[in-house]
């Protein structure tokens, strides 16, 4: 190993994806990296503008690495900002101790405030490193948790709203925001197109169903091994609990279902409402850590 003196952190050095891609990211996480997840993660341009990357190095070796990503937040006061998200950072294993971590989460921070961010923000579990990281930097920890099904979903008879395939136009993100008319009580991701929403909603890394649940509610499922995960829903709040739990009983005939992160939206509310989902302890639920660039 290498004296710390010759560690350096490089910004979107070119001609590096092999040395930084889906093999390099599963030898630090210990899952295994797709190309594809690696081309949606870290390659995927939003509003016309692409991910950056700080890579550390040791010599010539990579050590570790972190992506911002660019987005909008729209938060309660119907302000919209824009905001990096950091993903995919971190260090082989056998680097770690050195302090590269700190050094490259610290970069990460300099480089967001300097394209302009209002804040910096990590989706982790709450015993994750970089969550750790980013509260001793100063960050605001978010308390949210994934919804998920249990092995067998409860079903009552002549309960379940009927599912069926759909096809996704751009009125359905409009219906949405048209459903809000207002300001939202809680900070979310603003989307200002169909095609910055379908980006994120529609073209990831794995296969998406688009259904038709019921008589107002519409929902994005996206299969990814052997769970079904829940990207987006939007109906009749009337209606969304019936909406969850036949989701849930439609994927119990081939897996779990799995909810995106929820904090006290009522997604979360309908699905306890539903009976069909429960908060997900096994991983001790999810921090969203901000962090204000504006230090």
């Amino acid at each position: 190993m290498s004296g710390d003196t010759e560690l350096r952190i490089l910004l979107d050095p070119p001609g590096m994806d092999a040395d930084i891609g889906a093999r390099f990211l599963t030898r630090c996480f210990g899952t295994r990296w797709t190309a594809a997840m690696y081309r949606w993660y870290l390659q995927r341009s939003f509003g016309g503008e692409a991910p950056e990357r700080l890579i550390m190095v040791d010599g010539g070796r990579v050590v570790a690495v972190i992506a911002l990503v660019f987005r909008l937040l729209r938060t309660p006061d119907d302000t919209v900002h824009r905001v990096s998200v950091l993903v995919a950072g971190a260090t082989l294993p056998g680097e770690r101790g050195r302090g590269c971590y700190a050094r490259i989460l610290q970069a990460a921070l300099a480089r967001s405030a300097l394209r302009g961010c209002t804040a910096a923000l990590g989706f982790v579990t709450a015993d994750n490193a970089t969550g750790r990281g980013l509260l001793r930097l100063g960050a605001v920890g978010v308390a949210s948790a994934y919804i998920a099904s249990p092995v067998v979903a409860r079903t009552h008879a002549g309960a379940t709203l009927r599912l069926w395939g759909a096809m996704t136009t751009d009125r359905w993100p409009a219906r949405a925001s048209a459903r809000l008319a207002s300001p939202p009580l809680q900070a979310g991701f603003h989307y200002p197109d169909f095609s910055a929403w379908a980006s994120q909603m529609l073209d990831r890394p794995h296969h998406v169903q688009p259904l038709r649940v019921g008589t107002t509610c519409r929902a994005l499922v996206e299969s990814v091994e052997e769970t079904d995960r829940l990207q987006w829903l939007d109906g009749d709040p009337r209606e969304r609990a019936a909406a969850i739990r036949a989701l849930a009983a439609h994927a119990h005939h081939r897996r779990p279902l799995l909810g995106r992160p929820v904090g006290r939206s009522d997604v979360g509310r309908c699905a306890q409402a539903a009976g069909a989902l429960k908060p997900l302890r096994a991983r001790r639920g999810r921090r969203t850590v901000s962090s204000s660039c504006a230090w």
